[in-house]
């Protein structure tokens, strides 16, 4: 069987050998874990889909790294001194290389357990293995999945209704036995959609509606529903977008929370809500810190208040405007007279942050409760990655499209009126935009997004699908701390392929225009 060394991350325990004779050292260990007999129980491929998920939540990508960096800074939600936020990126960039190793490696691992699940399972396996190993590949199936749809959208130079052949990334679907063999080319935006969907597929085929609470933190079938409905929208397939978007919302398990509880979503407080879909699981970890591969969240140690983090990255001032006096403008960011924990866990007010124009800190992802300096660096905040406001807004979107717009209107309107402490089903002439149909509906939807998902990683992608990056990178030339005049280039709308990529994969060609 195929596998990799870094799928082996079982702590094995220390065998004492009581002879040290050379007959009795050349018995084979049969209990001793190889290459070769790693995959002989579910229970290892469990721990291998352990691996997979934990390359999602790791310091690379939503532990800190590319949250920070990436989702945080293109977008200009925040204010940092990155090139990222002074739209300066370049094939050398190291963040953006970080950002392709992350994504490579859950594909990695993903595709180690895709090929050898049908090895081990020839060999006959009880009702119960069975059962176990086919959800462990549906999961491994929308895992990889996923790490392309990112990828896709980072690296495709074009959408996929506008160039379906323009490229994207390489398309690696099976375990490398040799330095030839991850020598792949780019894959068309079209070819990486497709195994996007088919991924998907399978893994809503196999898994279950929903795990118990033991299993909470998986993938679920409705989650999935959730991604493809997403996946469908950025094709611009809103036949099938909206089918899958209209499954999740006909089950009652989902349901906005209410607003005593909104805050509580990124405070640590409402984890596994009925209002999420799927959500990395993270916990204060006082033994390893996040750079020891510990259990929590890097992310508030960069963006927390002052004194309770790093404080330098901040959102961007342009940002504090236009959230005008909308109540989730206090569920986002900190401003100086607001409270949190000192490292001494008293509460006293944040204060101004200097890399911030307005002096506000974020707040969403970073904990109220305690400083992450008092906690070894890290926090147990948990990310969110689906939830049902997203889902929401995305129907609107797509019945605004079909020119349902009423339903659109009403999507949008339930998101609105949690936010303002009203119960989302009744209308409340207070809040509740009316009257809009067209543009004005899809724009009005449009800025919902930016409110409602602030600082949670969608803002990016959005623009770009809407191909309006640079009606919205020049609007944060004003209230800006860092240094430099924004400037738009046609290829901001994608990431560049990483120079070490293109200089070490000859079969692949630099990204247009860099």
């Amino acid at each position: 069987m195929k596998t990799r060394s870094y799928i082996l991350i079982l702590t094995l325990a220390a065998i004492l050998l009581g002879s040290c004779s050379d007959s009795f050292l050349d018995v084979e260990n049969e209990n001793e874990l190889s290459a070769d007999n790693f995959y002989s129980r579910v229970s290892n491929f469990d721990l291998a889909l352990n691996g997979t998920y934990d390359a999602v939540k790791n310091l690379d990508l939503f532990g800190q790294t590319f949250y920070i960096q990436t989702l945080l800074a293109l977008p200009h939600e925040s204010d940092y001194w990155n090139a990222q936020n002074r739209n300066e990126v370049t094939s050398t960039d190291g963040n953006v290389y970080i950002a392709w190793r992350g994504f490579y490696r859950i594909v990695a691992r993903a595709n180690d357990i895709l090929e050898n699940a049908p090895i081990f399972a020839a060999r006959g396996l009880t009702t119960d293995q069975t059962k176990r190993l086919n959800e462990i590949v549906a999961e491994t199936h929308f895992l990889r999945a996923f790490a392309y749809f990112h990828m896709v959208r980072l690296w495709g130079e074009a959408s996929y209704a506008d160039d379906s052949t323009r490229l994207a990334v390489p398309l690696i679907l099976t375990v490398a036995e040799s330095r030839d063999d991850v020598m792949n080319p780019r894959a068309s935006v079209g070819k990486v959609y497709q195994q996007i969907v088919a991924d998907m597929k399978a893994a809503e085929a196999g898994l279950p509606a929903q795990w118990d609470d033991n299993n909470i933190a998986r993938i679920s079938q409705y989650g999935v529903k959730a991604f493809l409905g997403q996946v469908y929208l950025y094709m611009e397939d809103y036949s099938h977008a909206r089918a899958y978007f209209e499954e999740v919302l006909a089950n009652p398990r989902y349901a906005l929370v209410p607003f005593k509880q909104y805050d509580g979503l990124f405070q640590g407080k409402e984890e596994f809500s009925e209002e999420s879909l799927w959500e990395i699981n993270y916990s204060v970890d006082m033994q390893q810190n996040i750079w020891e591969n510990g259990l929590g969240s890097g992310i508030a140690l960069v963006i927390a208040a002052p004194g309770r983090g790093w404080s330098n990255c901040t959102p961007h001032g342009v940002n504090i405007a236009r959230f005008g006096s909308d109540p989730r403008l206090k569920i986002c960011t900190y401003a100086p007279t607001d409270s949190a924990a000192d490292v001494e866990g008293k509460m006293k007010p944040v204060g101004s942050s200097d890399f911030n124009y307005t002096g506000h800190s974020f707040r969403k992802y970073s904990p109220k409760d305690y400083s992450v300096i008092a906690t070894n660096r890290n926090s147990g905040t948990n990310y969110h990655m689906m939830r049902l406001a997203d889902v929401y807004l995305m129907y609107a979107e797509v019945m605004n499209h079909e020119n349902q717009n009423t339903v659109a209107a009403e999507y949008m309107n339930k998101v609105r009126r949690r936010a303002y402490n009203a119960d989302p089903d009744t209308p409340t002439p207070s809040v509740d935009y009316t009257g809009l149909a067209g543009t004005q509906l899809r724009d009005s939807i449009r800025e919902e997004r930016f409110r409602e998902l602030f600082a949670e990683g969608h803002r990016w992608y959005d623009i770009v699908r809407w191909k309006i990056v640079q009606e919205e990178v020049l609007k944060y030339n004003d209230k800006r701390i860092t240094g430099g005049e924004i400037v738009y280039q046609d290829k901001d709308y994608y990431y560049p392929v990483p120079l070490a990529e293109v200089d070490n994969n000859k079969a692949v060609v630099p990204s247009t225009g860099y």
